[in-house]
């Protein structure tokens, strides 16, 4: 029974330094990498898309408030 307590101590001894190996600290400071990369992709497609359906829309929205700015310095 002695023996059986000791091997399973050193079987739980290993694989807590098994698991501690597999999850250094360089490996937590990396991040998710392709998950931020995904988001970005995304993003810019999101930002393209919106700026190929509304282009005409949001270049006189951004006329009209740049020359109410505009006139309203003028003053």
């Amino acid at each position: 029974m002695r023996m059986a307590r000791l091997t399973a101590h050193r079987l739980q001894a290993a694989l807590v330094r098994a698991h501690a190996n597999a999850h250094s600290p360089h490996d937590r400071e990396r991040g998710d990498v392709p998950g931020w990369v995904m988001i970005t992709l995304m993003t810019a497609v999101i930002v393209v898309l919106i700026w190929g359906i509304a282009s005409s829309s949001l270049q006189s929205l951004l006329s009209s408030a740049f020359s109410k700015v505009t006139d309203q310095s003028n003053k």
